[in-house]
């Protein structure tokens, strides 16, 4: 089937700013729509949910879920913890089980439950969570530490500041990442992807099909510059993406790599040291 749409011509536009004039006259434009030319399916990967149940996957028959976001920046799979970054005072939190990769044994299990096909976050950042004994948490910028600042979690963990100070109004720079994390790395993250694949196979198999590395790096500068507050440069991120996903395939030669995820546009033409800046 064939449309046929015409613009029509506005014959003059009279613009007037104090005594300046703009005339303009737009010709007539035809434009053509073929609905039957270049038909294809369209991916069904382009449908796809976050943290769902799977009730959820399968009330939406969605074939893809996916467990991304900035706490899952700094996941410690052997901890089984994450930190908040900016979404909440910069805290390194437990979750419930201390399992090693429970969160991600029990997304996996639930994306299987509902029919869908899996996509995990890998960290790639610098540093990942650490808790305290006890499993408690830890603050990247504690009060006591560094100082009152201008809002902190005084409902459930008074200690975590924002990382902005409240005698100067200006974040806290020059603080000890290792306050509330540890150092991550390609060989530190191996160990969950061969947990992953020795109980539920390879991509395909049963196991997980796709993995992210990580969540918005372009921005971590702002949402975790507890530990990362310069932004990484193109050629930091393209180093980092080529280390983990050759040790991503290294462990499951089938496991589809992708990254990065990315916050908007400017993410795609700009470094996070360039959007910092």
């Amino acid at each position: 089937m064939r449309s046929n749409f015409t613009v029509l011509s506005i014959s003059c536009i009279l613009l007037t700013l104090g005594t300046f004039s703009l005339h303009a006259q737009n010709a007539p434009v035809t434009i053509t729509v073929d609905a039957s030319a270049n038909r294809h399916a369209i991916n069904p990967n382009v449908y796809g949910t976050a943290y769902a149940t799977a009730d959820n996957l399968l009330d939406l028959n969605s074939p893809f879920h996916r467990l991304g976001g900035n706490n899952t920046t700094r996941y410690n799979w052997q901890l089984n913890a994450d930190n908040k970054g900016a979404d909440w005072f910069f805290e390194s939190i437990p979750y419930d089980s201390a399992a090693p990769g429970e969160a991600a044994e029990t997304f996996l299990n639930t994306t299987k439950s509902g029919g869908a096909e899996g996509g995990f976050t890998i960290p790639i950042i610098n540093y990942v969570a650490k808790i305290a004994a006890g499993r408690n948490k830890l603050a990247s910028f504690s009060q006591a530490k560094y100082g009152a600042q201008t809002n902190a979690d005084w409902n459930w963990y008074a200690d975590a500041g924002n990382g902005v100070l409240q005698s100067t109004g200006q974040n806290i720079t020059g603080n000890n990442p290792l306050d509330a994390n540890v150092p991550n790395s390609s060989s530190f993250q191996k160990g969950l992807i061969q947990q992953l694949f020795s109980k539920y196979g390879g991509a395909g198999n049963g196991g997980m099909h796709y993995y992210f590395l990580d969540n918005e790096p372009s921005i971590w500068w702002a949402t975790h510059r507890d530990v990362a507050p310069l932004g990484q440069t193109m050629d930091e991120l393209v180093s980092t993406i080529l280390d983990y996903g050759g040790m991503i395939k290294s462990v499951d030669s089938n496991a589809l790599v992708i990254g990065p995820e990315e916050w908007g546009w400017s993410g795609y033409f700009y470094s996070g040291r360039d959007q910092r800046i």
